[in-house]
């Protein structure tokens, strides 16, 4: 009887576990990223983390260490940046994939609030056109399909092209509160199609700077000896 009873006692805790959603709110602004996350009765804030966690830290007296062999610094290799592809691919493939994984979930996912100003800027005016007439559509197939498989309240987004700036600027506020069963149900139904998108995505990196560089070297040292040859 008592193993029955502590058997129930532990399915109640998971099941509270799993169905106590998860909130996560997402705000970027002139001062930088800021993320929080709440849990039941728990909050806290991701990134950036707290002064006073970092005074603490420092605070601590730090145990003596014996002394190690310094090893050489390791050169760090550039990373890649997103590109213009980038943006473009993922805007094509992922709202199909996600609005299937979110159509899974039901109403039980709420977004609030949904708070997206962007202006949209580049050096060329053409591309600057291009990119916001692909956002816009994005926007106007997308929040539809996103307002009848979720809650969605607050929503407030707004574009603006700009063809004198050439720093594309944005600010966003974004909530979402989500139950842990239903963050497993869209994984394993998304699972496949983002993997492909996250294959494709990486073909259209671009490669980092210093390899960018080697590359025309190479490229201006063919042509050289290609026109002495000739």
């Amino acid at each position: 009887m008592i193993g029955w009873l502590i058997l129930g006692i532990l399915a109640l805790i998971l099941a509270a576990a799993v169905l106590t959603p998860v909130q996560v709110r997402v705000t970027y602004d002139r001062d930088g990223l800021t993320v929080r996350a709440g849990y039941g009765p728990l909050h806290l804030q991701l990134y950036p983390r707290p002064a006073g966690e970092k005074e603490k830290k420092e605070a601590k007296p730090k145990k003596e260490k014996k002394a190690k062999k310094e090893k050489p610094e390791k050169e760090k290799k550039p990373r890649a940046k997103i590109n213009r592809e980038q943006i473009l691919y993922s805007l094509e493939k992922l709202p199909p994939v996600l609005g299937k994984a979110l159509k899974r979930a039901g109403r039980r996912v709420t977004i609030s609030p949904l708070q997206v100003f962007l202006l949209i800027a580049g050096t060329d005016p053409a591309d600057t056109a291009q990119l916001y007439g692909r956002l816009t559509s994005a926007l106007a197939s997308g929040l539809p399909v996103l307002q009848r498989t979720v809650r969605v309240r607050e929503q407030d987004i707004r574009l603006y092209p700009d063809f004198a700036e050439e720093r594309t600027r944005c600010e966003a506020d974004v909530g979402v509160s989500i139950r842990p069963w239903d963050v497993l149900v869209i994984a394993v139904c998304a699972g496949a199609s983002l993997v492909r998108w996250f294959l494709g995505f990486r073909k259209l990196a671009s490669p980092p700077p210093a390899e960018k560089e080697t590359a025309d070297v190479k490229a201006e040292h063919e042509d050289g000896a290609t026109g002495e040859a000739a």
